[in-house]
């Protein structure tokens, strides 16, 4: 996970080079924005509110697309909760879940894909629902798990 992180956030300052942008190394990055593997933040914190545990729910409130559109991608073998594809929108998702979203195949690399990546830190039960606290990542390399499809 350290090597998928690094290789994004040096896909990223490459990126920003390109385009004349000033890049950050990690020596003049605020400790407080460096996470615990030394490495900058590259995900946001958010709260995530859902009116159930499901998995489509969740992905729903994580992703902002619509209820079909998730049907679709999970039926379609699309979405990975800890690294196991879920073609059911039944799961209901846990703390310390990692929810995954297939959006494409790397193109420099078919065997990593281009994924939007929340993962569960804690949830709790309100008369409205459920409060879910997140990380989340809107562009991340994983394992192209639909490589073979």
């Amino acid at each position: 996970m350290i090597a998928k992180r690094a290789f994004s956030l040096c896909r990223s300052l490459l990126a920003k080079e390109k385009k004349g942008g000033k890049s950050k190394s990690a020596a003049n990055i605020p400790q407080a924005d460096l996470g615990d593997d030394g490495l900058p933040k590259d995900y946001k914190l958010k709260i995530l509110r859902a009116g159930s545990r499901r998995l489509d729910t969740f992905v729903n409130r994580a992703t902002g697309q619509s209820s079909s559109e998730v049907l679709k991608l999970i039926l379609q073998g699309k979405v990975r909760v800890n690294d196991e594809v879920y073609t059911k929108k039944a799961y209901n998702v846990c703390q310390e879940d990692v929810v995954e979203v297939w959006k494409n195949a790397y193109a420099e690399n078919s065997s990593l894909a281009q994924v939007e990546r929340t993962e569960i830190v804690s949830y709790e039960v309100t008369e409205q629902g459920y409060n879910f606290e997140v990380k989340s990542w809107k562009s991340f390399l994983s394992d192209n798990w639909r490589s073979s499809q």
